[in-house]
């Protein structure tokens, strides 16, 4: 039986995951509700008619009784995030709407998976778990995901191997990462190991330029990048496709808090999980350490700021 999949997020990732859905035919029945003003059985038409051409993807207009047999929602975009406009502006527009709408969705009775596929999703990860009351493993975010698959796929390209005999890893958040390299091998090879074998052409100069490569704002804001990442993780929670990959996830406790950050992490039906802790070199962790702790007082200050005044607002 396909999954049934709640679609919520505005125009511009829905239609880019629409149509990578509808190139895959991917046997999933989705449900779409756009975040924006603008009526969802005119921004999805097109998406509809030629979804009548997949033999396995329905596509309907969703309907508030589809959060009842949801096995999952994916959350896009929840506003349209406008070029230089910073991170805390688009969340204090985000925040409102994405409590609304989980608080709709477990009013009509949704027990799934929440999948979140958003720019600043670290926070949306978060939230959405702590607003609508799921298990850490069922609120998953796509993380550094791309970031590791273009490391992934470089240093293939850079070993002339197939992408199937590496292990590479980008944690902390989709805006702030840093490569594992400590922990990203070729083979049975460390990948800082092979910078040393003077028959391959490798040195510090292609990692930096590999880093830098990594580090450009257009791939943690790539639709397209982000609708690949959420076709990886449909595949791991419903067509038996798991893997271990770089996801947003709650499972990393700090100072008795949970700090939602992209880590190495297994996917499969039952969730996000850790297999084991991961040790990084001593630079590498205090490097994640310093992003966990700007995270961790960014979703404090969320928790007694904005939301407080949120909550104020609704009382009158």
């Amino acid at each position: 039986m396909n999954p049934n999949i709640v679609l919520y997020g505005t125009g511009r990732f829905n239609q880019v995951l629409l149509t990578s859905l509808i190139t895959k035919d991917i046997p999933v029945n989705l449900a779409v509700m756009d975040a924006s003003d603008v009526a969802a059985s005119q921004q999805y038409a097109d998406a509809q008619v030629a979804a009548g051409g997949c033999a396995n993807l329905k596509v309907k207009i969703a309907t508030q009784t589809d959060f009842v047999t949801a096995d999952a929602i994916i959350l896009g975009d929840v506003t349209p995030i406008e070029p230089g406009v910073d991170r805390d502006e688009t969340l204090a527009g985000v925040m409102p709407r994405l409590r609304n709408f989980i608080r709709e969705a477990m009013a009509q009775g949704f027990k799934g998976k929440i999948l979140i596929a958003s720019q600043y999703d670290e926070f949306l990860t978060y939230f959405a778990q702590k607003f609508s009351g799921v298990r850490a493993s069922s609120c998953i975010g796509v993380g550094t995901l791309s970031h590791a698959t273009m490391l992934a796929n470089t240093l293939a390209h850079t070993f002339n191997v197939a992408v199937t005999s590496l292990h590479a890893y980008v944690i902390g958040l989709a805006s702030d990462h840093l490569i594992a390299w400590s922990r990203s091998t070729v083979g049975p090879a460390p990948v800082l190991a092979l910078m040393a074998n003077e028959d391959i052409d490798f040195d510090a100069a292609e990692l930096g330029e590999i880093e830098q490569r990594l580090n450009a704002t257009a791939i943690s804001t790539n639709d397209v990048l982000r609708a690949q990442s959420v076709l990886k993780i449909l595949n791991a929670l419903f067509f038996d496709q798991p893997f271990i990959g770089s996801l947003t996830n709650l499972l990393t406790i700090t100072e008795e808090r949970v700090t939602p950050l992209s880590t190495p992490v297994r996917v499969n039906a039952a969730g996000v999980s850790k297999l084991v802790d991961v040790s990084y070199s001593d630079l590498e962790q205090r490097q994640l350490d310093e992003i966990s702790d700007q995270v961790r007082e960014a979703t404090l200050a969320i928790e007694k700021g904005s939301l407080e005044e949120d909550d104020n607002e609704d009382e009158h």
